[in-house]
């Protein structure tokens, strides 16, 4: 009997999150995050393109486990965070120093990845289905996750 992957939309939300993470270090300069937790993932590119490229591999690593469980501990293996860390840190009020980047939306979205998660594990088809639907359309700092991905993968080359 074939192993079934981890669902690929959770691999590459739990990649955005990160992604977005990766702007933590300009909370390093008001003393608001931890360099020891956050410092693999602060030194991601600050460019959004090449920061997204340095994640394919991860996320390539990611896709290939059973679980979502598994998929969100490559992350943290490779980055030195956890998604509930990340949640936490985009809700810290040191973010409203920061425009543009972080804050209580993105809080708000790897609060859903982590319960996407949660669903793909307890194998709750709907609830993944709900899910996926709404996190696509959960709006960040500069538009919504869905074309946020749209213009992150145009950055491949």
């Amino acid at each position: 009997m074939e192993e079934k992957l981890v669902n690929p939309e959770f691999v590459e939300f739990v990649a955005l999150v990160y992604h977005e993470g990766r702007n933590v270090k300009q909370l390093f300069r008001h003393n608001a995050a931890s360099k020891k937790t956050f410092g693999q993932l602060a030194d991601l590119p600050p460019d959004p393109g090449p920061g997204w490229d340095r994640l394919i591999a991860v996320q390539q690593k990611a896709a290939g486990t059973a679980s979502a469980a598994e998929a969100e501990n490559v992350f943290k293996e490779e980055l030195g965070c956890s998604l509930a860390d990340l949640a936490a840190i985009f809700g810290h009020a040191a973010w409203h120093r920061v425009p543009g980047a972080g804050g209580a939306r993105w809080a708000a979205i790897a609060n859903s990845v982590i319960e996407l998660g949660a669903s793909i594990d307890k194998k709750d088809d709907a609830a993944t289905t709900k899910l996926i639907e709404e996190i696509r359309l959960m709006h960040h700092n500069t538009g919504t996750v869905k074309d946020k991905l749209a213009r992150l993968k145009a950055t491949r080359r």
